[in-house]
């Protein structure tokens, strides 16, 4: 299936081992097939570097991981859909690249479950399905 995993997700990934191996083994599975774009790639090297004092260098090279292991996409058109104007282009990576769920800790996108099709989810409710 594939999901995308907005920057609260992927950091927390990074962040616990026990997350990193669970998202391992659903990639290598062929569980999960991760969507990103060049938005969450630079939010998450910025919050692995700000938030969590990584070095820029470790903080790109986890970037870097990602985005190798997840399908970029670049979407065109980002519209005007979340109160914070940040998610846009999430939700725009979502569409652009037919994902089925969006995982997300971010209550400004809980608050919609649903966008063109998009089931916006809690990681604890991705991980029930």
């Amino acid at each position: 299936m594939r999901v995308v995993y907005d920057t609260s997700v992927v950091v927390t990934i990074f962040a616990r081992r026990g997350e990193i191996l669970k998202f391992k083994r659903d990639i290598l599975i062929g569980r999960v097939i991760a969507i990103t774009s060049d938005y969450i790639l630079a939010e998450t090297e910025a919050v692995l570097s700000d938030k969590f004092q990584l070095t820029k260098q470790r903080a790109k090279s986890h970037t870097r991981l990602y985005a190798r292991i997840a399908i970029g996409v670049n979407p065109d058109d980002i519209q005007k859909i979340s109160r914070d104007s940040r998610d846009d282009p999430i939700l725009a990576t979502a569409v652009a690249g037919h994902a089925k769920y969006i995982v997300t800790l971010d209550k400004d996108l809980l608050v919609l479950k649903e966008y063109k099709g998009v089931l916006i989810i809690t990681p604890a409710e991705f991980g029930e399905i």
